[in-house]
């Protein structure tokens, strides 16, 4: 789910700061739960401001660049290898165990596309 825009949070808090509305009839107002409206008013009162915080940018890459050259190399060669191989060759080469998933985040980072292998063959 999405997160709530930073006006609506505002008009939150100021509906509620006003003290026309109580926490659950500003949450009713808003169609929002009672625990975000708590929330809202939390974060405010702790750093003056309901918005959200910024994107922390998530985990590092887990294969150094010289494995992620590597990678690159054998796509390139290949563009129909399975996921399944290059984890495989990633954790021989590098010794570094990979996750499909990890590995197909990080061939979408390398904007390398992969020809899907036709298992009917």
């Amino acid at each position: 789910m999405k997160a709530y825009s930073n006006d609506l949070r505002r008009a939150i808090v100021t509906s509620y700061e006003t003290q026309e509305y109580s926490q659950r009839q500003v949450a009713r107002v808003f169609g929002v739960s009672l625990a975000t409206v708590r929330n809202y008013l939390r974060r405010q009162r702790a750093s003056g401001n309901p918005d959200a915080l910024p994107h922390a940018g998530g985990r590092r890459a887990t294969l150094s660049p010289q494995a992620q050259a590597r990678v690159r190399q054998w796509v390139t060669e290949r563009n129909d290898i399975p996921l399944q191989v290059l984890c495989r060759r990633t954790r021989g080469v590098f010794k570094k165990q990979i996750s499909h998933s990890a590995m197909c985040r990080l061939l979408q980072a390398l904007g390398l596309r992969r020809k899907k292998e036709d298992l009917a063959r």
